[in-house]
């Protein structure tokens, strides 16, 4: 559908500068990992949860299609089973298997191993620029090769993430008059916004709905370490299999399969209330453990280091078990909005308790003196900025000037590094520029698309020198007309 005015203007506006800026920058070697790729892992999840789509082209020029993406497997073998794809209008069932280099068949021994035999897709990010590699299984055929059209030709970012230290864009920057500060920082949010929810539609569209919203719940929750292990999490206990559950089936459903009751695994319980709360976990999980445990190799990883105690996946993860028993009041939200999404969800979270997680930070801790929210200001703030707006968003245009009233969240390293590259040590600028969520956002889609682009670690940058460009249109009060620029969709 077309985006009422003047939601699309900025977002469009951004995007031609955005390009071309990346059409004047030199080419650099690639060698980083497309779109800040940690692991083999968050493609799979990005594949998994329909972000690529369903319809692609093979590298025959095969037509194909994603009838069904199967299921995550739980042992050895292709990741995905009981998958469907299309080629050439045949329908072929077995499996997919999902790897970051075309090679990675070879190197991993696939190729002689009869658990392959079955696979259909072989789906990859990477493949060399002039040697051909077929993909064969241990009997000798032949299987349908996908370079996913997202990383072809693509240059990826630098492994690294830079140094925090001020930018050459500091000095036109520091030159720029706050009006034109915030019309880039509100163009760069705006574009934001669009992409999120392009991606949530598109994640609806190859899945369900609802499966979209939980699973971007899921991710926000996981906050920036563990926004994929929710990610694989959401995508491994489906949301429609969790509400058909009651509440202790549920809760030992999500901490079974995330690996957090495995007693070798697990820290010793501190307290008697520690100990029991588990066992009840424990008494629901060995009955569906061997169905949905999966192998050690396939295990969800989990990170702790950095964050505050009350943020512990453990913690999480018991929120989120708690977000599924109000879950109709959620899904109504996402499907119909309505007025002041803040001041709903801000009551609607208040429901939100639980009797072991409201006063422990994870399966093992001694109780908090008193109870604390399980979902506090800054998860509300993610949740309404990363989930419900950008769903409204597409369906209620005029909600931008909702969200550019949200108030900002409290700064953690990746926003600290983007405030100091682009503001330097200019503190009242700092403070002016991050009062609110959509100018963090903006920060943080430019320190993305420029400053991590960037391998030259800042010297040959182009975006400083572009950025009179936008001065002077901004001064000249030059605009996109958003129907002509995107032919009336976005």
């Amino acid at each position: 559908m077309a985006f009422s005015l003047p939601y699309p203007r900025a977002a469009r506006r951004y995007e031609v500068f955005r390009q071309m800026i990346w059409s004047q920058a030199t080419p650099v070697a690639s060698g980083g990992r497309p779109d800040f790729l940690h692991d083999e892992i968050e493609v799979q999840t990005r594949w998994f949860g329909g972000e690529y789509g369903r319809i692609f082209t093979g590298t025959e020029g095969e037509r194909i299609e994603v009838v069904q993406f199967g299921h995550w497997n739980r042992g050895a073998g292709p990741d995905f089973t009981e998958a469907a794809v299309r080629v050439d209008g045949k329908l072929c069932r077995g499996a997919v298997e999902v790897d970051l280099d075309v090679r990675n068949w070879m190197k991993h021994g696939h190729a002689g191993n009869v658990a392959f035999n079955g696979t259909v897709l072989h789906v990859f990010t990477d493949q060399p620029a002039m040697n051909r590699v077929f993909t064969r299984t241990e009997a000798n055929a032949n299987v349908v090769q996908l370079l996913l059209p997202q990383y072809s030709g693509l240059q990826g970012p630098p492994d690294f993430l830079p140094e925090a230290f001020p930018g050459r864009c500091l000095a036109p920057l520091a030159k720029m008059a706050v009006p034109e500060v915030e019309s880039l920082l509100l163009a760069a949010a705006q574009y934001r916004l669009r992409r999120k929810s392009e991606r949530l539609h598109v994640m609806a569209e190859s899945t369900s709905g609802e499966q979209a919203l939980f699973q971007a719940v899921a991710e926000a929750l996981g906050f920036r370490h563990n926004k994929t292990a929710m990610a694989v999490l959401a995508q491994r206990c489906p949301v429609a299999e969790l509400l058909a559950m009651d509440p202790g089936e549920r809760e030992a459903r999500l901490f079974g399969a995330a690996g957090f009751l495995e007693m070798d695994l697990a820290e010793a319980a501190r307290t008697t209330e520690a100990r029991q709360y588990r066992r009840t976990l424990w008494d629901h999980w060995w009955r569906v453990r061997p169905e949905v445990e999966p192998a050690p190799h396939r295990a969800i990883r989990w990170r702790n280091d950095g964050t505050r105690p009350l943020n512990h996946p453990q913690r999480r993860l018991g929120a989120l078990a708690v977000v599924l028993e109000h879950w109709e009041r959620l899904w109504e939200l996402w499907e119909k909005p309505v007025n002041n999404f803040q001041k709903v969800v801000n009551n609607w979270s208040k429901a939100l308790t639980h009797p072991y997680w409201s006063r422990h930070y994870s399966l093992a801790s001694e109780a908090i003196p008193k109870p604390v929210r399980l979902l506090g200001k800054d998860r509300l703030r993610d949740l309404l900025g990363n989930v419900v707006f950008p769903g409204a968003i597409r369906v209620s245009p005029d909600r931008w000037q909702e969200y550019e009233r949200l108030g900002g969240v409290d700064t953690n390293q990746k926003l600290r590094r983007a405030v100091l590259r682009l503001f330097g040590t200019d503190r009242e600028r700092q403070k002016l520029f991050t009062r609110y969520y959509h100018q963090q956002q903006g920060l943080l889609q430019i320190y993305e698309d420029f400053c991590l682009e960037d391998a030259s670690d800042c010297r040959h940058c182009p975006f400083p020198e572009q950025l009179l460009q936008w001065r002077t249109a901004d001064r000249a009060g030059v605009r996109v007309d958003p129907i002509q620029a995107t032919g009336g969709i976005v």
